[in-house]
């Protein structure tokens, strides 16, 4: 494991398979990062108070285990459930007889829908971000906001794949970045436009970057990796100085641009006569989505989107309903 994580030692009845689990899990290309460790670690902890001769898992120590504690939302109980689910059938490949929890777990209830800008409210925020004054204790920040929103914007990319590119990840030539190690482990190639590609080359002009070195495209002030936490704080700044919420609203989310992203992708490709039906394959590769149902739960149609993609798929369903000819 990474040196950071030498803190989680495993010291339950399954310490020796913990740390074997874990190299499975990120071998089949899943992070498993610190919470995932958390989880398991408590998982080993949880055990020690059964008295185990011999390791095992039956059906009570499973039930016992993803029981419900006190007030935890259905989402914790449902990766406590998927958790020793798969740690059994881990074991159970290794030669042992453990219970394996039901596939079918507690439904997670999600009520959240993300937000979706408008064209006119992308084109607020960049006037907004474009309009940065020079500061003395952070000389880059000017230049580094209005870069990185239209990165995210531009390319759809999680926050953390973009402040963890490189300059050499970044191909100024051929328009390419290459996001390396992003979520589930996978590494991908992102195409940029044309428009993205020049702001970009006008960017690393003005931060005065060397391109093939190994530095951060997003460096912080002692040019190490730009944390998140500023970032999440100031986009909600820049958005309500754009006017697009109140003091008395929460906001959208930085990760809400990646959901914009999709809407408006989906958008242009229907606007540009392909096949919706191929449009999404395409688009979910390019979000470095695992599967196609991953692609489809970020996109939510806006007002302004609605009528052209639903008018898109409406030969592909015509004639499948009877008309009714008589009112009765």
């Amino acid at each position: 494991m990474k040196d950071r994580e030498k803190n989680f030692i495993f010291d339950g009845p399954f310490k020796e398979y913990c740390p074997m689990y874990v190299k499975y899990k990120r071998n089949l290309g899943y992070k498993f990062g610190e919470s995932s460790l958390y989880q398991l670690r408590y998982m080993d902890d949880f055990f020690k108070n059964y008295d185990m001769a011999i390791l095992r898992l039956n059906k009570d120590m499973v039930e016992d285990y993803v029981s419900k504690r006190g007030n935890e939302s259905t989402k914790t109980q449902h990766m406590r459930m998927s958790l020793i689910r798969q740690f059994s059938i881990f074991m159970n490949s290794l030669g042992f007889n453990f219970y394996v929890h039901p596939k079918e777990l507690i439904p997670i209830i999600k009520t959240f829908t993300p937000y979706i800008f408008t064209h006119k409210e992308i084109a607020s925020i960049i006037k907004v971000l474009d309009s940065l004054d020079y500061t003395p204790c952070s000389k880059h920040y000017h230049l580094i906001y209005p870069m990185l929103f239209r990165m995210l914007y531009g390319c759809g990319l999680r926050i953390n794949e973009a402040l963890s590119l490189k300059k050499i990840d970044v191909d100024l030539v051929n328009g390419i970045l290459t996001v390396k190690k992003a979520k589930n482990n996978t590494s991908r190639l992102v195409p940029m436009s044309t428009s993205l590609q020049n702001y970009c080359r006008q960017y690393a002009s003005n931060m005065g970057f060397e391109m093939h070195d190994n530095g951060y495209f997003y460096p912080s002030r002692d040019n190490g990796k730009y944390n998140n936490t500023p970032v999440y704080v100031k986009f909600k700044h820049f958005m309500k100085k754009a006017g697009i919420f109140t003091d008395n609203e929460i906001g959208p989310r930085v990760h809400d641009i990646r959901h914009t992203f999709a809407v408006h992708a989906l958008e242009k490709m229907v606007q540009d006569g392909q096949d919706i039906y191929c449009a999404l394959p395409i688009l979910c590769t390019y979000l470095g989505h695992r599967d196609i149902e991953s692609t489809e739960k970020y996109l939510r149609l806006t007002g302004e989107a609605y009528g052209q993609i639903i008018d898109s798929v409406t030969p592909l369903y015509s004639g499948v309903f009877p008309e009714v000819k008589i009112n009765e």
